[in-house]
């Protein structure tokens, strides 16, 4: 793809001159030819004519105006070559707003850090070749402006989900026992584990509405189906949340066995019906990322609420998660079981953003956090549970911890306070504080033989690291103040 640029420019000085050449040859180098009077324009030949040939022609893709302060006053006041320029080039440009063939280029600012711009160009967009130390990022902005290869690609327009043209929205049983549970609760508090049991069973019955089949093999648009799968269960997962946010604010005692019973069954979600032969590997990565999300989510409403009684319930329960050839795993199991990694939305998530991931899946995620929880507050249950699970030497990694960036987490950060920590040991399933340092610096020592070098982890190209919890946590001062 041959590109032809024309340079006008100011004979301001010698030092500007050579300058003016430099970038020509290097242009000329990264493969666009470029027209300059220095090259060009020869013993004989009229300059207007030259000019305004070079200003109009359809040959020419881009007129790049490399503006000095001589070039600026020139210009302004039409004097010399440039002001020859600017009354064959300023018609051009006020007869199209969006004319894209006159390409400022700034080489040089006042003392106050202004560009000199003419007043013919005053507004456009322009590149900044001024400073050395951001040259070479803007030369390539150049290239990409003159190839026509912008760093961000508006992606193409797909096709809109089919649930926003659904004529009636879905009506979920578990919104209904939402609307009658604060009323419930008051007249009829006894009944909080029927209450539970009805509302767990309804949403876990509505979830399995959200069955997918694929026909054929077009990641794309498998990766499509599945997000708009996922897009189109927000109403009922909203209800799940809202639930747990009354069930956790709520003082009354209830059997935790109860939501146990239907976190061990969300990996039947999973896994195909025993009536089918054949079935997609893609099939079921809707639920496990559901899943995945829902017990973060658990964790993070609990801590919210400071019901940290609910959140050490459902981080050091045992689980005897179900499956299709046995009703119960006899294997008894930990929260981490529940831990979630899909792949499969990877292409469709990149060729909509037209931009690489860390997480796809994570992504999603955090982009589908509901208004009424802060952001901070999912990453820091993500980060709780991969810290218990480090601790206990299962497997968890917090894929959502680059999305916050705020630094040290309030829950760790405040374990300086004994009350906080007498609050909140359980979530590490200490006793008193020796014990919690005992762990830590178990937890310190272990690492340093492992890898004594690399004690921190992430996603490779990121520079957020996740920080072992002894560096979150200062040991030495846990529950030394009030």
């Amino acid at each position: 793809m041959k590109q032809k640029v024309f340079i006008s420019y100011s004979w301001s000085s010698p030092e500007h001159e050579e300058w003016v050449i430099n970038l020509a040859e290097r242009l000329m180098s990264d493969g666009i030819e470029v027209i300059i009077d220095k090259w060009d324009l020869k013993e004989g030949h009229d300059i207007f004519d030259f000019m305004e040939s070079m200003v109009k022609s359809p040959e020419i893709n881009k007129v790049l105006v490399i503006l000095d302060k001589s070039y600026s006053e020139k210009a302004d006041s039409r004097s010399g070559g440039v002001g020859t320029e600017t009354q064959i080039i300023s018609p051009n440009v006020y007869k199209n707003a969006s004319q894209e063939k006159f390409l400022p280029i700034v080489t040089e600012r006042d003392d106050e850090g202004n560009a000199f711009i003419p007043t013919y160009l005053d507004g456009r967009i322009y590149i900044d070749l001024s400073s050395n130390e951001h040259f070479e990022e803007n030369y390539e902005k150049l290239l990409r402006n003159i190839y026509q290869r912008p760093s961000f690609q508006k992606p193409k327009v797909g096709t809109p989900p089919k649930y926003l043209f659904e004529e009636t929205p879905k009506s979920f049983k578990t919104s209904q026992i939402l609307r009658t549970f604060d009323y419930q609760i008051d007249k009829h508090p006894k009944r909080i584990n029927s209450i539970i049991r009805d509302f767990l069973d309804a949403f876990y019955n509505n979830l399995k509405d959200f069955k997918i089949e694929f026909k054929g093999r077009d990641y794309i648009g498998i990766g499509k189906q599945i997000c708009d799968n996922i897009h189109q269960y927000t109403e009922l997962r909203n209800d799940f949340l809202d639930f747990i946010d009354k069930l956790t604010k709520l003082e009354i005692e209830f059997e935790f066995d109860i939501v146990i019973n239907f976190l061990e069954k969300l990996p039947l979600l999973e896994t195909p019906d025993e009536s089918r032969s054949s079935w997609s590997q893609f099939e079921f990565d809707n639920f496990r990322i559901i899943n995945h999300e829902l017990l973060i989510y658990l964790v993070a409403i609990g801590f919210k609420n400071e019901n940290y009684k609910f959140v050490e319930d459902v981080l050091y329960s045992t689980y005897f998660f179900k499956d299709r050839h046995n009703n119960y795993n006899n294997e008894p199991k930990t929260f981490d079981e529940l831990y979630r990694n899909v792949d499969s939305i990877d292409k469709y998530y990149k060729e909509t953003y037209s931009q690489n991931f860390f997480n796809s899946m994570a992504d999603l995620i955090i982009k589908r956090i509901p208004e009424n929880m802060e952001k901070t507050d999912f990453v820091q249950a993500d980060l709780l549970c991969y810290y218990v699970a480090n601790m206990n030497g299962k497997r968890w990694f917090p894929q959502t911890y680059i999305y916050d960036s705020r630094g040290k987490k309030e829950l760790f950060y405040k374990m300086v306070s004994k009350k906080h920590f007498d609050r909140v040991k359980g979530l590490f399933n200490v006793k008193d504080i020796e014990e919690m340092k005992s762990k830590l610096n178990e937890l310190k020592e272990k690492d340093s033989q492992n890898d004594p070098y690399n004690n921190r982890f992430g996603y490779s190209g990121s520079f957020d690291r996740v920080l072992p919890l002894y560096d979150v946590i200062d040991i030495e001062k846990i529950g030394t103040t009030r």
